[in-house]
């Protein structure tokens, strides 16, 4: 079991499961430098006041977690090929054009929940 989030990529399987996870990682390390840094419940996550932003891996998909039940439901508008958990976005490997709008999704996650 993973010890660290670049421990957790490293022991991932397929190719696609560590392109996809490397892009969020890389992008949430530049980007948000300060916010911790963890593997939490297995999976690499990015914890900042009681908000975090998690990612994971399936077969065949790339999610991302978060405590902002209100934002994932507002994002079933702009990712119509998506799956959707209370709290995860799910995305399939084969949809790149999804990265850029994650990679906002995570942005607006920070921005409305940002303490201070």
């Amino acid at each position: 079991m993973a010890e660290t989030v670049d421990q957790y990529m490293a022991d991932l399987e397929m190719d696609e499961q560590r392109q996809w996870t490397a892009k969020f990682v890389t992008f949430m390390r530049e980007n948000y430098p300060d916010f911790e840094e963890k593997i939490s419940y297995q999976i690499p996550t990015f914890k900042f006041g009681k908000q975090y932003i998690a990612f994971s891996n399936a077969k065949t998909h790339f999610s991302v977690h978060t405590l902002d039940f209100e934002l994932v439901s507002e994002m079933k508008n702009r990712l119509l090929n998506a799956k959707f958990g209370k709290g995860c976005v799910k995305v399939k490997f084969k949809d790149e054009d999804a990265i850029p709008v994650l990679f906002d999704f995570c942005r607006e996650i920070v921005a409305r929940n940002q303490v201070g």
